[in-house]
């Protein structure tokens, strides 16, 4: 056998041109797809040659026609242990490489071969291994990708093309029962072909391109069964179309797209769009039309690649194809909860089924752990009747600041939608259930309020992900957020109306007043408001110091500190209000005022706790920084510390003082990194100290401030000294 693998880009009697997977054929008037371009492979950029073969591509048969696969559906449905609909279990034969054979795998007499995989709650029932194409029905994971935890929500300013929203489990709408299909909600065809190339994309870079398989793919094709699981997609005009997606695989799908068309990831992504979701510009679920169409061309691809394999010399375009036609899979087709019903949550389970294939299947990022950890507390809540069905749509992110007034009664703007995330974790009695989920989830043992503070931020700020600096904002609400004492695990809710402001000053009045749930809530507003607006910052970005600027302070204090210092004083309560009020207005001649927090003389004028700060103009001082908010939480820790610091003193020391304040500092260090060293050197050996020239050279150094010290410094003479010394001449 001979493989030909000529220049990048050609075949035997090909030339170099242009032709990209989603071109337009204008002599038929229709939208090419993969596999037209891949009849010469021509003006393609290839990857760096082709790998040695490992294992010749072997014949596939023709998809069958639509009719034939009657049987296939008929015994699919049948079986027992299947829970799918029509349109679910239309997707899953229709798909297969032979249907006489999953026919045979699910049908429920005389036996069946689906597979029993427990997970949490009960069990999920799948296909055995078998052949499926790859042009057909399959995406790769569009939600729940493991590099997600940059959240984007409908709530957001600036949604995400690709607004990572979560899968559900789909409800039968005649028997309200659940199905093994997943159901998710997408604005139409493009927002799905968007979400395609978003997984496809983050897929081939994340981890340093680890997880590219292209040449593995080349050399013997896909060895290894992809888990499939039934997706429902449900457009924003109401049409429906049915996917399968996969479960585990997503690197695998990816690398069998590079490897037909090239090793081009762009041009992997627009032949998987072009050749499963078809037209992006044609609104609604794909037509009968379009889904035969697609069938006819896997026909021709298929005969073409048969015709190619039983040619005396093959070609690169025939090693590609014949490599990435069809992929082992096997489909989970059914579910069932440990008292025999319907499995509730198919989330869940395929969580768990993950985490049974794989030793690490945590997302990539610690953001994205805690984000996808947060969604299961959520779905989890929801089925112990923790939370309403209104409220969670309101956490998972899809719906919008107006239709979450319309659902909860709260302000319509996206600092309530925060609010709702710390109000469902953080308040009264229902927080110690949650605090249980949360602790389930993440395996700890105690979850305290720096741990749920980090896991909470990237959920409670994501209506805010498109702002700029939100990493920022994101450590100081990890770092203990706006959970104080009056907040973690106290009754308080979330006041309704349709009017931010009035809400605002409604809540204020109340906390004046001295009602603690009114307190809870303004610090859970203001607070948030102050963080994300860079009032209040993370503990290390605070810096000891005098100077009055951005990202500084005269002492450090973690924001929930801060926070519980300002709620207890009338002029905190004030300033968390007026900054809550600026966030609302977004309007840059709205600013934060600054307010008296103590009663005390100020230029031997008597202040009040609550009174308004004034300059000598009389006007109101604004907040600039967060120097201004520590500042006034703490004045006499404030000036303190600003004594403490003051450069006065070092800059009026005489200079032979500073020059003994050096040396003392510079020989104390290196006697302490010598120590160091030293015991580095018990494990690890001499070199821990470096080059032998360096060491030389430091040993120099040290030997000549030794000697100028001996020389120039004063001496304490004594009657030993001298004896060492007359002897050592």
């Amino acid at each position: 056998m001979t493989v030909h693998a000529g220049p990048l880009g050609t075949t035997r009697g090909g030339s170099r041109g242009t032709c990209p997977p989603a071109a337009r054929d204008t002599r038929k008037g229709r939208t090419m797809t993969s596999s037209d371009s891949f009849a010469g492979l021509d003006g393609l950029d290839h990857d760096d040659g082709l790998p040695p073969l490992l294992r010749r591509p072997e014949a596939v048969a023709n998809p069958q026609p639509v009719p034939r696969l009657r049987g296939a559906r008929r015994a699919l449905l049948k079986n027992p242990d299947v829970s799918l609909d029509e349109a679910a279990a239309n997707v899953v034969t229709s798909g297969a490489v032979d249907p006489l054979r999953l026919q045979a795998l699910v049908a429920a007499e005389p036996f069946g071969l689906l597979t029993a995989k427990p997970v949490v709650g009960g069990t999920l029932y799948a296909t055995a291994p078998h052949p499926r194409y790859l042009d057909l029905d399959v995406l790769p994971d569009i939600i729940n990708q493991r590099w997600a935890g940059q959240l984007h929500t409908a709530m957001d300013m600036v949604p995400s093309p690709f607004l990572a929203t979560v899968y559900e489990t789909l409800t039968d709408a005649t028997s309200g029962e659940p199905r093994a299909v997943f159901t998710i909600r997408m604005r139409d065809r493009k927002a799905l072909g968007q979400a395609v190339a978003e997984s496809m994309r983050q897929t081939f870079y994340a981890q340093k391109g680890e997880n590219d398989y292209t040449q593995s793919v080349l050399q013997q094709g896909v060895k290894e069964p992809l888990t499939l699981f039934v997706m429902r997609v449900v457009y924003d005009d109401g049409s429906e179309d049915t996917f399968l997606v996969t479960g585990d695989g997503n690197s695998r799908l990816m690398s069998m797209w590079l490897a037909r068309t090239g090793g081009d990831i762009h041009a992997a992504i627009s032949a998987c769009i072009a050749s499963v979701i078809g037209s992006l510009d044609h609104p609604g679920a794909r037509s009968r039309a379009e889904q035969g169409w697609a069938r006819r061309r896997m026909v021709e691809l298929t005969e073409r690649t048969r015709k190619n394999l039983a040619a005396a010399t093959m070609t690169e375009a025939t090693r590609r194809e014949g490599h990435t036609l069809t992929f082992p899979a096997v489909v989970v087709v059914g579910a069932r909860a440990d008292d025999g019903g319907p499995l509730a949550d198919l989330v869940a389970a395929r969580d768990d089924l993950l985490a049974s294939l794989h030793v690490h299947v945590t997302p990539w990022t610690r953001e994205a752990q805690n984000t996808q950890g947060m969604q299961r507390v959520y779905r989890h809540a929801l089925r112990e009747a923790l939370i309403s069905s209104d409220v969670y749509r309101v956490l998972s992110g899809t719906v919008g600041a107006q239709e979450m007034h319309d659902l909860l009664g709260v302000p319509a703007h996206r600092l309530w939608a925060a609010a709702v995330h710390q109000h469902v974790l953080l308040a009264g009695p229902g927080a110690y259930a949650m605090n249980r989920l949360v602790k389930q989830e993440f395996g700890m043992a105690r979850a305290d309020r720096q741990r749920i503070s980090e896991r909470l931020a990237p959920m409670a700020l994501s209506a805010y992900r498109s702002q700029e600096g939100i990493e920022q904002a994101l450590r100081a609400f990890g770092n203990g957020g706006t959970i104080t004492d009056r907040v973690w695990k106290q009754p308080w809710t979330l006041t309704q109306g349709s009017d931010a402001f009035k809400v605002l000053d409604d809540v204020l009045d109340r906390a004046l007043a001295g009602e603690t749930g009114a307190v809870a809530e303004l610090t859970v507003l203001g607070g948030t408001a102050a963080i994300l607006d860079g009032y209040i910052t993370r503990d290390r970005g605070s810096k000891e110091g005098t100077d009055r600027g951005s990202r500084t302070a005269p002492f450090r204090i973690t924001p929930v500190n801060l926070l519980d210092v300002l709620s207890k004083t009338a002029g905190g309560l004030r300033m968390l209000h007026s900054i809550a009020r600026a966030h609302v207005a977004a309007d840059p001649a709205v600013w934060p005022k600054q307010f008296h927090t103590q009663d005390g003389a100020i230029n031997g004028q008597l202040v009040r706790d609550g009174e308004p700060v004034l300059d000598k103009t009389g006007e109101q001082v604004i907040i600039d920084y967060e120097w201004d908010l520590v500042y006034a939480a703490d004045p006499a820790r404030a000036l303190a510390t600003i004594a403490k610091n003051s450069r006065g003193p070092l800059e009026s020391e005489a200079e032979d003082v500073r020059q003994r304040r050096l040396l003392a500092s510079g020989v104390k260090s290196a006697f302490e990194a010598a120590r160091s060293l030293a015991r580095m050197h018990k494990s690890r050996g001499p070199e821990v100290f470096g080059h032998i020239d360096t060491v030389d050279e430091l040993r120099e150094q040290l030997r000549q401030a030794g000697e100028i010290l001996l020389r120039f410094g004063p001496s304490r003479t004594s009657f030993l000294l001298d004896e060492d010394e007359e002897g050592e001449e």
